[in-house]
């Protein structure tokens, strides 16, 4: 007996997709690459860069014992706040109001990534390493110390001060060069000065085109959100007259998926750069994370109605022309 099985109606087989939530679960994927690849080895791996600065380190002193392995270590922390912003970000995508303030949570994502990026960066050796962590620690103490401005001698103000004087002594003792050190308001450095947050956005985001990540930089600032002109970002004229004799007419505020993927693209840039330069750093296998990158670029560019740039012929021949052999 033959039976025949009908095909479902056209309408019943469409399946509805979220844009929204598809935003909201590709960016769970970064978090659970990152901390399935941290559990599976605790820290960096024996061989790595960061294993192989730690066994060189001749930098202890009153900064720290082994001051090369608490700056390859350091950038854990940021980076565990960078995926909680992120799973801020996916919150306000799937939540029926706050969409508004997405931008400034995506503008956060991207700052705090750039921090452990620039202390990431491949190939430096461990005295630039440590040399970069520490002058972070000194922003970070000297912002500390003018928490309280009351009074000149608080606990807070003593300690960071305390802690401050430890660094420039270490640095001495290691022959760098300490910049700046009696500036009532802006931090010590050793060497160079730490470039800046617009700089280094630029380069995070996309360093072929550093335009952009200026631009995610600005379309995310906190400030501009607050005026009337970033606001208007979200206003959407509706046909509907509330004073016709002054000319007064209704709008709505409401965001679309695709801007706001457009918008917001660069958090998710920052953070995918952010552990691409954590898992070289730490020698990590790459699996999970490609799996995680993959289905945030490709969902980020699905919404947004961005086109992949086109891969050349002759890239895809593995560098061969057609005419080659």
């Amino acid at each position: 007996m033959t039976s025949i099985v009908k095909p479902l109606p056209l309408q019943s087989r469409i399946v509805h997709v979220d844009p929204w939530a598809e935003l909201a679960r590709s960016l769970e994927g970064l978090r659970g690459a990152f901390y399935a690849s941290l559990a599976a080895s605790h820290g960096f791996l024996p061989g790595s860069p960061a294993d192989q600065e730690c066994k060189r380190d001749t930098l202890g002193g009153s900064w720290g014992a082994q001051p090369v392995r608490d700056a390859n270590i350091a950038p854990l922390t940021a980076i565990s706040t960078v995926l909680d912003h992120l799973d801020s970000l996916g919150v306000l995508f799937k939540s029926p109001g706050g969409i508004t303030a997405s931008h400034t949570i995506a503008r956060a994502a991207l700052d705090i990534s750039i921090g452990p990026w620039f202390l990431l960066e491949p190939g430096i050796g461990e005295r630039e390493r440590v040399r970069r962590y520490m002058n972070l620690r000194l922003q970070s103490l000297k912002e500390q110390a003018q928490l309280e401005t009351g009074a000149p001698n608080t606990t807070i103000r003593q300690h960071a001060e305390g802690r401050i004087a430890l660094i420039l002594e270490a640095a001495r003792v290691h022959a760098f060069d300490v910049r700046r050190e009696r500036d009532r308001y802006k931090p010590p450095h050793l060497g160079a000065q730490t470039p800046s947050t617009t700089s280094l956005a630029s380069e995070i985001v996309a360093p072929n085109v550093p335009v952009l990540g200026a631009l995610f930089w600005r379309l995310g600032s906190a400030v501009a959100h607050g005026q009337q002109h970033g606001l208007t970002m979200f206003f959407e004229s509706i046909d509907q007259p509330v004073q016709p004799t002054h000319g007064d007419a209704a709008a709505q505020m409401q965001a679309s998926a695709k801007d706001t993927a457009l918008r917001c693209g660069g958090a998710p840039l920052a953070a995918i750069s952010m552990l691409q330069r954590l898992y070289a750093q730490y020698g990590w296998p790459t699996d999970r994370l490609k799996t995680a990158v993959s289905g945030v670029i490709s969902t980020w560019q699905s919404v947004a109605e961005v086109r992949p740039p086109r891969v050349p012929d002759a890239f895809l021949a593995g560098g061969r022309t057609p005419h080659q052999r």
